[in-house]
């Protein structure tokens, strides 16, 4: 038998803050088991029955509480990630320049905090994708390939 991958599709959601372009992202809990005490973009995996937009604007009200309806996002990446596990993420990003509210952490038990960064300089401890999403997105790309580190002896990347 081949080797088998598993791939699932993403749905984000850059949320550009008006006055200086930064673009929100949440901190994962310690124990997050993908992402301990990491900075990701918001966003997760589209239910079966979601199309694109409509997912991502539910993940965002998840996460942080803003609710905005999807033909307010602009589509604005198509991404294609690669984990070192095998798995295969096709991850679809919009952006978000307009919406009412302010946003929050609505999801305490998987999220530390919300933490604006700067696409163009994203914060060392971004996730491995989110940088390269955010750096993408900075760059004006609208497509990219992404592929993760190889952990190195011991688990730690290298």
């Amino acid at each position: 038998m081949s080797n088998v991958h598993r791939s699932i599709t993403h749905v984000m959601v850059l949320l550009r803050h008006p006055a200086d372009g930064r673009v929100l992202t949440v901190r994962h809990q310690p124990r997050s088991w993908h992402s301990p005490g990491l900075l990701t973009v918001v966003g997760g995996r589209l239910e079966a029955d979601e199309f694109f937009d409509e997912g991502a604007a539910r993940e965002l009200a998840e996460e942080t509480g803003i609710l905005i309806t999807p033909d307010r996002l602009e589509f604005c990446q198509l991404v294609h990630l690669h984990a070192a596990d095998g798995e295969r993420v096709t991850g679809v990003v919009f952006l978000a320049r307009e919406w009412e509210g302010e946003p929050y952490n609505s999801e305490p038990d998987t999220h530390s905090e919300l933490v604006w960064v700067d696409p163009a300089s994203p914060a060392d401890d971004c996730h491995p994708f989110t940088r390269e999403i955010l750096r993408f997105f900075a760059a004006g790309r609208r497509y990219a390939n992404v592929v993760a580190p190889e952990p190195a002896v011991g688990g730690e990347p290298r």
